[in-house]
């Protein structure tokens, strides 16, 4: 039998059913690692393409934007970043859920530049 990150992860419409709290919490973690992959993916697809000052600007952007990201689903969720891990199961699933959504416009986001060279206005992805 599979862990439960595993199990759930690998059928994400079981996710919802999972028999308890803990076990949707880590469903969630299970998904946000998956989300998490296909956004490296993106952006070192992005990254090849890229002259040296795109790269520069791509890693920073990428580093505001994962900052970005944690701080508006604190905001989404109401979590207290002072508390994180003390908030119980339901907010670490909240927090991933939130997590989730935001990488996976972000992974849209960064597949949809590698249509269009940087700097191109005339461009249409």
């Amino acid at each position: 039998m599979l862990p439960c990150t595993q199990s759930f992860a690998a059928a994400p419409a079981l996710c919802a059913e999972a028999p308890n709290q803990t076990a949707k919490t880590l469903c969630a973690a299970g998904k946000l690692k998956t989300a998490e992959s296909a956004l490296d993916q993106a952006y070192a697809a992005l990254d090849a393409r890229l002259e040296p000052l795109g790269k520069r600007n791509l890693k920073l952007a990428q580093e505001a934007w994962l900052k970005f990201r944690d701080l508006e689903c604190n905001l989404e969720t109401g979590s207290d970043p002072d508390r994180l891990g003390r908030e119980g199961t339901i907010m670490s699933m909240l927090l991933g859920e939130c997590a989730i959504a935001l990488t996976e416009q972000r992974t849209r986001d960064l597949t949809e530049q590698l249509k269009c060279p940087g700097g191109d206005l005339s461009c249409e992805p």
